[in-house]
């Protein structure tokens, strides 16, 4: 069921809160957002007062609320798409769910598997014709999967999927240890202490939990260290080249489905964990030295999930896909 516009301005607003992309204190005004949002008053106004009755915002003796449970400092801020993560396509809000959405992950899914396989050459029509979308909403797919480094152009501007071997894997693997940790310590001065006491709680409730979860799980905790924590950095044309080897975050998404493929011990929390730890004592040095360490095991890791999953998988032919030989 289609939720109502109020509720996805909600989810939205309070996902940013808890992970700390809107600090504590920030003003929120109708206005404002309903003009960031591109939405009229009445849902914003349903969603603030929703989210005061959460505790996660609160009044004080001004116009608007404040983030937080309780008045304090108050921090009169123009709040950007990247503060509630809109950006591309849905940069002006929760107008409608995009259409593109309701296909990006089996289709996301889909060629991260073939990719094991081979090279392949990308039919837009027939896709579109497969998953039943219009020209435009796979374009829209296909863009978004070419940031992440999935999918790319080749000289004739066609649309093209690159096999997933060891050479490549090496390649994005080391702009990682390059980059990652340099990024990490640029980052560190913004994560705030509520942010990395909840990253640092989620990771052991996970690891008091394992295996007991499934692939999400997997995903948002990745998430929480490679691409919230890094997205604090300043520079931002790094974070466009990282943004590059995002695709390497996939094979946990889209191989660890199936829980055949779980390691007996927890695959990175251990190692997330030393990297939050450091940061939160204050030593981003010693935070980018586990991250360069933590990248070389998952390297390796990595490497051996997707030779597993080769070996005892057999991948039916998606109608889209044309092999490139040689």
């Amino acid at each position: 069921m289609k939720k109502h516009l109020n509720d996805q301005l909600y989810e939205i607003i309070a996902s940013s809160i808890k992970k700390g992309r809107v600090k504590r204190g920030t003003l929120l005004l109708e206005g404002p957002l309903a003009e960031l949002f591109g939405v009229s008053r009445s849902p914003v106004r349903q969603a603030l007062t929703n989210l005061h009755q959460n505790g996660l915002i609160c009044t004080f003796e001004g116009r608007g609320y404040l983030v937080g449970k309780e008045p304090g400092e108050v921090l009169r801020c123009k709040l950007e798409p990247d503060d509630f993560k809109l950006n591309g396509d849905c940069a002006r809000g929760p107008r409608k769910t995009e259409a593109w959405k309701s296909v990006y992950d089996r289709i996301e899914r889909d060629l991260l598997h073939q990719s094991l396989y081979g090279s392949y050459r990308i039919n837009e029509l027939v896709l579109s014709r497969h998953y039943s979308i219009s020209r435009t909403v796979s374009s829209q797919v296909l863009t978004r999967l070419s940031l992440m480094g999935l999918v790319e152009r080749d000289e004739r501007s066609r649309w093209q999927l690159t096999q997933w071997d060891e050479t490549r894997l090496a390649e994005l693997y080391e702009v990682r240890r390059r980059l990652e940790p340099y990024v990490l310590e640029r980052a560190a001065e913004f994560l705030s202490p509520e942010q990395l006491s909840r990253y640092i709680e989620r990771l052991r409730h996970a690891m008091s939990i394992y295996p007991d979860m499934d692939s999400r799980q997997f995903d948002e905790l990745e998430s929480d260290l490679h691409i919230e924590t890094l997205g604090l950095c300043p520079n931002r044309q790094l974070l466009q080249i990282l943004r590059r080897t995002h695709s390497l975050l996939l094979s946990g998404k889209h191989i660890l489905l199936d829980k055949s493929y779980f390691p007996d011990e927890e695959p990175f929390f251990r190692e997330h964990l030393s990297i939050f730890e450091n940061l939160q004592a204050g030593r981003a040095d010693l935070a980018a030295r586990s991250m360069e360490e933590h990248l070389e095991i998952a390297e390796r890791k990595v490497i051996q999930r997707l030779a597993e999953f080769r070996e005892q998988n057999l991948i039916e032919n998606v109608p889209y896909l044309e092999r490139i030989e040689g």
